[in-house]
């Protein structure tokens, strides 16, 4: 699917057109202000920079560019990963900016998605926990203990998979 453009390419192209026969034919000092600007950037550089060492005034240039490649990269290697093992349960996902969405959970054998139930722990158990089971298979396929009721084994997930996303940063 393709995202929606504002304007098309020949719209683009003909106000692209029309400004550059305005710039031309209309009475703007444009020379002027350019000269202008080059000549208050000059005066900056010669009045504040040119006192530090070459070597500073390129690191101060470069840092921002290094540091916006090393987060788009970040970025980059966390959007493929979208699928792991948690508690012996195949999990899938996919990303929206920073968040997980659509998790999913799929039988390790069959690959058949499982649902949970919650409600036959709750009465035996001081902790509830939550079972996965798989229709194809007729099984329960893994048990996650949940100590906090309030919280969802979806969260639990959210937070194991942004545990190993931090842990594999901090390995770059």
């Amino acid at each position: 699917m393709r995202k929606k453009r504002l304007l098309s390419y020949e719209a683009k192209i003909i106000i692209g057109f029309i400004l550059f026969l305005l710039l031309i034919f209309l009475p703007i000092p444009l020379l002027d202000t350019v000269v202008l600007f080059k000549n208050k950037i000059v005066d900056f550089y010669n009045k504040y920079i040119q006192n530090y060492p070459l070597w500073a005034q390129i690191f101060v240039l470069c840092f921002p560019i290094i540091i916006f490649i090393t987060i788009k990269l970040i970025r980059k290697n966390r959007c493929k990963y979208t699928e792991d093992t948690f508690y012996d349960v195949k999990w899938k996902w996919s990303w929206h900016k920073d968040k997980i969405v659509n998790l999913q959970c799929f039988c390790p054998t069959c690959n058949e998605e499982l649902y949970y139930d919650d409600t036959t722990s709750n009465f035996v158990l001081t902790v509830s926990k939550v079972d996965f089971i798989c229709e194809k298979c007729h099984k329960v396929v893994a048990s996650i203990a949940n100590e906090n009721k309030n919280v969802h084994s979806a969260m639990m997930i959210n937070k194991e998979i942004q545990r190993i996303i931090n842990r594999k940063i901090k390995e770059i």
